[in-house]
């Protein structure tokens, strides 16, 4: 009886408690996911800024040996910021400037001279008080002047009209 008695209970399967887990904790879902959600939108604004936005800008990408030589381009002259004349630097001026040209040669001499391209344009439109900045008839005005100077500068063609797509005084 003896050896039943230390048989018997080696004989019975030993269930062992199985460790429970505990339930999903709001903490553990806390500490854990909001880090993880919070790097993966940062990845995502990332990986659409380098690689899908530049692929959306407005402008058509153009290839050079694609492009008829006296097919109409415009250039884009992206944010020139100046002070009016008269403003003593609490007012300001932001603009962008197209000048639509008509060949790849023009292009390619405004592309190298976009420093004095950008000296003229400053010029111009700082010596201008905010009465003229803001009278929708000056604008035509200035196209004028603006493109009489820049067409003084080329020696490969004259640019054939000026655009502006942006234009805000503050």
């Amino acid at each position: 009886m003896a050896k039943e008695a230390t048989a018997t209970p080696a004989a019975a399967p030993v269930t062992a408690e199985a460790p429970k887990s505990e339930p999903f904790n709001i903490k553990k879902i806390l500490i854990i996911g909001v880090p993880i959600i919070i790097v993966q939108i940062v990845l995502l604004y990332f990986l659409f800024a380098k690689f899908v936005a530049p692929g959306m800008s407005s402008q058509p990408h153009v290839k050079e040996e694609a492009a008829v030589p006296d097919q109409t381009q415009v250039m884009v002259i992206k944010d020139i910021i100046v002070n009016p004349a008269g403003t003593n630097g609490t007012r300001f001026l932001l603009t962008t400037v197209g000048l639509e040209i008509p060949s790849s040669e023009l292009k390619v001499e405004l592309e190298s001279k976009e420093v004095q391209t950008r000296d003229i344009l400053n010029t111009i439109l700082t010596s201008k008080g905010l009465e003229e900045l803001t009278a929708p008839q000056f604008k035509e005005q200035l196209r004028k002047e603006i493109l009489e100077k820049l067409n003084s500068n080329l020696t490969k063609g004259k640019i054939k009209n000026i655009y502006f797509s942006k234009f805000i005084i503050q």
